[in-house]
């Protein structure tokens, strides 16, 4: 899996069969590759540039309106990507509006923060044995 960090909470991953996952875009540069999967973990401008991306005529689009449904947590496949919806939140952000994402692929598994706190939640993350952690920048 290649990954590009754009800035702030925004990146793109890249697997090995070419699938292309954009995740909060907003920040930065990199978005001409065109998008399969874009996830979305709130509806703050800053997180939220589904436009931003070139998108593939069949993109998914997936976020927290998707993946938190009557507070269960939604886990999907799509192509070669497994995404799992986690509980994030914080003052600013409504644990019912926003999530963080587990994705995986390539054997790789990962973690996007999107906007929360240190949650008791994350404590259940150890478990997973994940090899990154992504959370959000004001930098």
């Amino acid at each position: 899996m290649n990954i590009l960090y754009q800035g702030h909470a925004s990146l793109r991953l890249t697997t090995s069969l070419g699938t292309v996952v954009y995740i909060d875009p907003c920040a930065g540069e990199g978005y001409e590759a065109p998008a399969d999967i874009i996830l979305v973990t709130h509806f703050h401008c800053d997180h939220s540039m589904v436009e931003k991306p070139a998108r593939k005529p069949d993109c998914f689009i997936l976020s927290s309106r998707d993946m938190l449904v009557n507070d269960v947590y939604k886990t999907v496949m799509v192509r070669d990507v497994r995404i799992e919806a986690v509980p994030a939140y914080n003052r600013n952000h409504r644990r019912s509006e926003s999530v963080g994402y587990l994705v995986f692929a390539d054997g790789v598994k990962c973690y996007f923060s999107g906007d929360t706190s240190r949650i008791p939640e994350m404590a259940e993350l150890r478990e997973r044995e994940l090899d990154y952690a992504f959370f959000a920048s004001d930098g």
